[in-house]
């Protein structure tokens, strides 16, 4: 499973070097605030928003959020007139649930049902218990809280719109809600249903490195909302995932 993962990780970015190659970029520079363990260069966010490089970048952040370093990269690497992973664009719209579960839904995805309120009687009126509520604002790092009665509602809607000031986007709780930490589009989940998820989202927004949330139910996987990835949570295996990626595409070797 490793082997091909490993493998579906390199075609992935493949193609879209080899798109950018067709639109005339020459080279290939890889950004990383993660300590990728490889013989390949790999440039600090820092010294690229410092540099003028014109090429093809690939951006391995664990946050890509407005206003994070991971944006800032490809948002310099825009600017520079560049093709980048993952575009500012979907960067932007990853994060915020709504937009997500439009757009993957556009593209075959399957989704939960929501709605954007900041009106609990109407989450309510649409839903019964138990309910998922994820924040909409971009700058929340509290991801999702679960309710299940009104009381609990009450309390989730306000912490995550920040006191009403923005709405939340609100699920009903179907089946199991899992999350997995996706690379490229490639998951360790044994569901394939999850794995189809995963790659679908990859596909729509390029997004190399997050944290999925996936409903399961009436046999089936569905989409129900996205965030980073926390440092913390990138183990060893990770990484280790992420280094042989960029050493066997670059072509420089890996460091043991």
């Amino acid at each position: 499973m490793q082997a091909f993962q490993g493998q579906q990780l390199i075609l992935n970015i493949l193609k879209c070097f080899s798109d950018s190659l067709l639109s005339g970029a020459s080279c290939l520079l890889v950004v990383s605030n993660i300590d990728l363990k490889t013989n390949a260069p790999i440039t600090k966010p820092s010294t690229f928003l410092k540099s003028s490089f014109r090429g093809f970048v690939l951006n391995i952040n664990n946050d890509y959020r407005y206003m994070k370093m991971g944006y800032y990269v490809s948002l310099h690497a825009e600017i520079l007139g560049n093709d980048v992973i993952p575009t500012t664009e979907n960067a932007v719209d990853v994060y915020r649930p709504p937009i997500l579960l439009t757009r993957a839904a556009k593209n075959g995805t399957p989704t939960t049902p929501f709605i954007v309120t900041d009106s609990v009687k109407q989450i309510m009126a649409e839903f019964a218990f138990p309910v998922v509520v994820f924040a909409v604002n971009p700058f929340s790092f509290n991801g999702f809280q679960i309710a299940k009665n009104r009381t609990a509602l009450y309390r989730a809607v306000k912490s995550l719109s920040m006191n009403y000031r923005y709405a939340v986007c609100a699920h009903p709780l179907r089946g199991e809600l899992v999350s997995v930490k996706c690379f490229f589009g490639e998951c360790a989940s044994e569901d394939d249903g999850v794995r189809a998820v995963a790659r679908k989202v990859y596909e729509t927004f390029k997004v190399p490195v997050c944290k999925l949330y996936v409903q399961r139910f009436n046999g089936g996987a569905h989409l129900c909302g996205l965030q980073p990835l926390k440092m913390g949570e990138l183990t060893p295996s990770d990484v280790d995932l992420l280094s042989k990626m960029v050493s066997r595409f670059s072509g420089k070797g890996w460091s043991d």
